[in-house]
């Protein structure tokens, strides 16, 4: 048996003002059961792997946590099935930014060699890509046209 893929989801509250940034498996229901909490879906990223998903939500509350200083918003009371260290509040972070930043980091791990190489296999040689991303995948495309700009920029 095959494993499922990975979901990264952004999703809002707007009785608690929250934000919350998660993770689950393609085969799970834990989106349904909170949309049937109140939680309301903003966007959400299928990914191959469910470890992926996983890692692109660590990364993303890593930004959040660490480079943005943006605290957890809800308690573990006001979440008691879990969940509420990964909500911020949408004073402080907006939505669209928790969804950029998932993105951002989404990209920077499917452009990974080592993790591509280990969770994908590589797309037939006559339509590969440079660092052998999927081809015509969105992600490489925005990844390519930022560090061409940071290329640019630096010269």
């Amino acid at each position: 048996m095959s494993k499922p893929a990975g979901v990264t989801y952004v999703i809002t509250h707007p009785v608690y003002r929250s934000v919350k940034v998660g993770c689950t498996s393609t085969r799970s229901n834990r989106i349904d059961y909170l949309l049937r909490q109140g939680w309301q879906m903003h966007r959400y990223l299928t990914l191959s792997a469910g470890r992926l998903a996983r890692q692109v939500e660590q990364e993303t509350l890593f930004e959040i946590r660490h480079r943005l200083y943006v605290p957890p918003h809800l308690t573990e009371a006001e979440l008691p099935d879990g969940g509420w260290t990964e909500t911020s509040s949408l004073s402080l972070i907006s939505a669209r930014l928790v969804w950029d930043i998932a993105c951002e980091q989404a990209g920077r791990i499917q452009l990974n060699p080592t993790v591509q190489a280990q969770t994908m296999r590589k797309p037939p040689p006559h339509r590969r890509t440079k660092g052998d991303t999927q081809p015509y995948s969105s992600v490489a495309r925005i990844m390519a046209r930022l560090e061409r700009t940071e290329k640019k920029d630096s010269q």
